[in-house]
């Protein structure tokens, strides 16, 4: 059989089109989350429960292995802030607008790029930060300039920001141990150790919510297992063999405008016209920003 060139027109058009599904699975994750009628948290944990077994299956039939201490041990910190980030995710998009909560999720190169410039070292451009206040102006437009119709508050808009901060700490711890690690071994570390940590948050922070499950939240939670949580994972692994690591960063700019759009269809979410001039401020300076730091 022969082997698949990742440089040939046929590697190009297969990343290009895993590209595509990725993004699209990963923007309907916030709807997918709402349709549930579900609080975040409980999503958030039988989601990851169902991960965690979905991805040690994969690492034993790809690797023909099972976890090992060394994958934990890295993994220990990054589960950690991956765990607290889809929580707080969940919680919020269940409490504010998909436009806010996307939007407000977006922003995480404007903390990952300083943030990784001071940790690891590296030279940071000056520009990336200017197109960072284009976004900060767009995104002030997003949120205050929500359509009265009670979807929208700012609480769930903290649990994002707050969800944002722990996701740019699950970038910036997590860069070792992507280093020579499959995608089935990192997802497999990481699920578990997340699992944990949503465990308590159930248990004491919003008492009795684990159990809230219906069989229409059992439905969207295996979805969100499958879709956002597994596929898109491999697609995206799979187009960073085949598609310019720049071209990915740009294309991934698009999601929380997919989001938004996934939201007016299947939730009947509106939108007004100054924020769509918001949302496309934060997407051109957030793309800007991609473009200075890769520089």
């Amino acid at each position: 059989m022969r082997r698949l060139d990742p440089r040939g027109a046929q590697g190009r058009t297969l990343g290009f089109l895993a590209l595509g599904v990725a993004i699209l699975s990963f923007s309907a994750g916030s709807t997918l989350v709402k349709l549930s009628h579900t609080p975040g948290v409980t999503v958030a944990f039988w989601r990851m429960l169902l991960c965690s077994a979905i991805w040690i299956v994969i690492l034993r039939i790809s690797e023909q292995r099972w976890l090992a201490w060394d994958d934990i041990r890295a993994a220990l910190l990054p589960g950690v802030a991956f765990g607290l980030n889809i929580t707080f995710f969940f919680t919020g998009v269940t409490r504010t607008s998909v436009a806010s909560a996307e939007f407000t999720g977006a922003l995480t190169p404007l903390i990952v790029v300083p943030m990784g410039a001071f940790i690891f070292k590296e030279r940071l451009r000056l520009g990336a930060l200017v197109y960072g206040l284009v976004s900060l102006l767009g995104l002030a437009l997003v949120l205050f300039n929500a359509p009265p119709t009670g979807e929208f508050s700012w609480g769930g808009v903290a649990w994002v920001g707050a969800a944002t901060t722990l996701w740019a700490t699950y970038l910036l711890t997590s860069r070792s141990l992507r280093q020579g690690r499959s995608v089935a071994a990192i997802m497999a570390a990481i699920t578990p150790i997340a699992t944990v940590v949503i465990l308590p948050l159930g248990l004491f922070v919003f008492p009795g919510t684990l159990l809230q499950v219906t069989w229409r939240s059992v439905v969207f939670i295996i979805i969100l297992a499958a879709l956002t949580g597994t596929l898109a994972h491999g697609l995206m692994v799979f187009a960073q063999t085949h598609v310019p690591i720049g071209v990915i960063s740009i294309s991934q700019v698009s999601q929380p405008a997919l989001a938004v759009l996934w939201s007016v269809l299947f939730l009947g979410s509106t939108v007004v016209g100054i924020q769509i001039v918001g949302m496309a401020l934060v997407i051109l300076g957030l793309a800007m920003v991609t473009v200075q730091s890769r520089r």
